[in-house]
Parts: structure tokens; C-alpha cells; sequence
């Protein structure tokens, strides 16, 4: 007995009062449990499915989709395939996404800021902006501002401005660069893009420098020039090799019979409504979040900072802001994830994005393979931005800045 007792013990705590041992299997017992509940609950479904005859499968991702979708970042094709139709619609969504996540987090900082000015009307104009966007469903103001494209002159009778951009019910048309050549272009973005990272190295390695020695570097001012010049070398570059440049600047025309616009890029009434409502609405709540995490900061702080003759806006560089960031990331992290998910009441304005396709796609093919199809992209698009957040939040937590 006196053995047994020994077998059942762990750390010289019998192994059912041992708080360890208790988490262990609580945890193990509730991740059976989740697992059972769920291949119940899918069996459940197959099992329903089956008895009504309900069609699903995915052998349809191969057949023709044979449907135009409005707006596409991608080439396309009605005769593409039902799997690449769902690929241009998600890198809409994506395109969306990424867009009004930059543009929202810019504009809820400035809010949130705005909200903590010492300036009476600016605070309250903050305050009152955030009120009203917070306070209105998102489905009425994309509705509203869908509405005031809507209320645009035809393309025929549009705004012109400086002879290159072009405003009118179907949507504003911008000059836009484009590659004569793909290849030369793709190259010189690569290059582009390495001359991005070589002026973080810079920029990072002229920081660290400027903190150990306290000698003036200018990190930004040199991270930026590498960035500019490798740009602007392989550009030169490229031209003397091909004799043309990477890219030219294409402009927008009215052309034809029907007044269409031809050339530069065009972003449709949907697009433009989707994105200010998205931005405009998820910025009340970020302006929220980034005032709260800067009065998250002691006052001593801030106090010492000015002790030493920081300017406001040094202040809340160097001091305010960094400390502020592991209160503000993780919140921030939800409001990313929301955005994305909302997009998906671009049907309601006539956009084209992946769930207005995926319900479109209903009718020739069956519903519950599609929307499991949506629901899987949706979860990734949600869960790489929590990656990219929590590792962020990460480096934040352990380096400080």
C-alpha cells in the first residue's frame, strides 16, 4: 500500500491535490472533449447532407466558372476555372484588406492623438469623430458614401482634373505606372524591393550606433538615400541595358462611342465606398485604442521627458509612443482581423469580393463546398495577421522600442 501510495505521488504531492498534475489533465480531458464535439458536429452535417441529397464535393473547382466577376486585380477570364475565380476574389479581398489596415491605422493614430491635443477644437473634433463613425453601423455608411459616387455625373459629363484625373459615377481613373515590358519590370521591382530592405539595414544599423555613442547618425535620412539610390541605379541601369524604362506612366482617357475611360487605373464606386467606409469606421475604434495606451503611460514619464527639453511631438516619438505600443498592438491585432471580416459587406454595394463571388458561385455549384472554401480563406487572411501581430508584439515586448 505504502508503494502504491509512493507510485501516486509527484514531487512528494499526491497527484490529486498537485495543482500541476491538475492542469495537465483538465487540459488533456477539455482537448479530448473539443475534439469529439467536433467530429460529431461534422458528422452530423455529412450525415444530413447525405440523407437530403444536398450536393457537395469539390470536383467543380476544375470546371469553367463562366462568369465575369466586376473589378479584378488579376487577369481573368470567364473561361478560367471556379478554383481561380476564388483566387481573384480573395486577392481583392486582400488588396482591400491590406489597403484599409495602412490607411485606417494612419488615420485612428492622428485621431487618437487629436483626442489628447491640448488645442480645445481639435480634441473636440476628434471626440466628435469618433462618436459618430463608432455609433453608425458600417452597412449605412458604406451605403452612404456608395450613394455620393452614385450621385456623380455619368462618365461623359465627369470631373476632369489637370487633364489626368477623372471623377464620375463609375469611379476615379489615375495616371498609373506600367511595365513595357513585364520582365524588365518584375526585375527592377525585385531590385526595388532589396533596396527597401538594404535601407532598413542602414537605417537600423545607424540607429544602434547613434544609441551606443550618442553621435548624431541620421539613420532616416541615410536608411533613405540607399533605399533612393539602388532604386534609382538600377533604373538607370535597366535603361542603358534595354533601352527603356522600366516602367511609363499611363493616363486615363475617354475613349469610344461609349464613353469609356482607357488607360491608367481605374478604382470602381464599390472599391472607393468599400474602402473609406472600412477606413473611416475602423479608425474610431483604433483612435480609441492608441489614446488609451498613451495615457497608459505614468505622467513621471512624460515629466522626465520634458525635464530634458523633448518637443511634444519628440516626446511622443522616442518616449510616449514606444511604451504605449505593448498596450495598443494587441487590441490593434482585433481591429485588423474586424476589418477583413467586414469586408465582406462589399456585396451590399456591388463589389467583387470573395464572399459576393463565393454567392454568386451558389448557383452553379454546390453552396456548402464553396462556403467551406470561404470560411478556410477568411480563417488564413485572420491568422496571418495575427502572426504578423504577435510577432511584432513580440519584438516589441523584448526589445523595448
Amino acid at each position: 500500500m505504502a508503494q502504491m501510495t509512493g507510485l501516486l505521488t509527484y514531487q512528494g504531492i499526491p497527484v490529486w491535490r498537485h495543482a500541476q498534475i491538475i492542469q495537465w489533465a483538465t487540459q488533456i480531458v477539455s482537448g479530448f472533449l473539443a475534439v469529439v464535439l467536433v467530429l460529431w458536429f461534422f458528422l452530423n452535417i455529412g450525415g444530413a447532407i447525405q440523407d437530403r441529397n444536398i450536393p457537395y464535393g469539390f470536383s467543380f473547382l476544375d470546371r469553367e466558372y463562366q462568369t465575369p466577376i466586376g473589378h479584378h486585380f488579376l487577369p481573368y477570364e470567364s473561361s478560367d476555372s471556379f478554383l481561380y475565380a476564388i483566387g481573384v476574389a480573395a486577392t481583392n479581398t486582400v488588396v482591400v484588406s491590406i489597403i484599409g489596415v495602412i490607411l485606417a491605422t494612419a488615420l485612428g493614430i492622428a485621431i487618437g492623438v487629436g483626442r489628447l491635443s491640448g488645442n480645445w477644437i481639435v480634441s473636440k473634433l476628434a471626440l466628435a469623430y469618433v462618436e459618430f463613425f463608432r455609433n453608425v453601423p458600417l452597412l449605412v455608411q458604406l451605403f452612404f458614401w456608395f450613394y455620393i459616387f452614385l450621385a456623380l455625373p455619368p462618365v461623359r459629363d465627369g470631373f476632369v482634373f489637370f487633364e489626368s484625373l477623372h471623377v464620375n459615377n463609375a469611379g476615379v481613373s489615375v495616371p498609373w505606372p506600367v511595365p513595357p515590358d513585364v520582365g524588365m519590370g518584375l526585375v527592377w521591382l525585385a531590385l526595388a524591393l532589396a533596396g527597401v530592405i538594404a535601407g532598413i539595414i542602414v537605417h537600423r544599423f545607424l540607429l544602434r550606433r547613434e544609441t551606443m555613442t550618442g553621435k548624431t547618425s541620421y539613420p532616416v535620412i541615410y536608411g533613405t538615400l540607399t533605399t533612393v539610390g539602388i532604386g534609382l541605379v538600377t533604373w538607370i541601369a535597366l535603361m542603358a541595358t534595354a533601352g527603356e524604362s522600366p516602367f511609363v506612366i499611363s493616363y486615363p482617357e475617354q475613349q469610344g462611342t461609349f464613353f469609356r475611360i482607357e488607360g491608367g487605373f481605374t478604382a470602381p464606386a464599390g472599391l472607393l465606398a468599400l474602402l473609406i467606409g472600412l477606413v473611416m469606421y475602423t479608425a474610431s475604434f483604433i483612435a480609441e485604442i492608441v489614446r488609451a495606451g498613451i495615457t497608459s503611460v505614468g505622467k513621471g514619464q512624460t515629466e522626465a521627458a520634458r525635464a530634458l527639453g523633448l518637443s511634444n511631438l519628440g516626446l511622443l516619438r522616442h518616449v510616449t509612443f514606444p511604451q504605449a505600443l505593448r498596450v495598443i498592438i494587441p487590441p490593434l491585432i482585433s481591429q485588423f482581423l474586424n476589418l477583413t471580416k467586414n469586408s465582406s459587406l462589399a456585396g451590399a454595394i456591388g463589389y467583387s469580393d470573395l464572399t459576393n463571388v463565393a454567392k454568386t458561385m451558389t448557383q452553379t455549384a454546390p453552396p456548402v463546398s464553396i462556403f467551406i472554401l470561404i470560411m478556410l480563406s477568411y480563417l488564413a487572411m485572420s491568422l496571418a495577421y495575427s502572426l504578423a501581430g504577435n510577432l511584432y508584439n513580440r519584438y516589441v515586448r523584448i526589445t523595448g522600442a
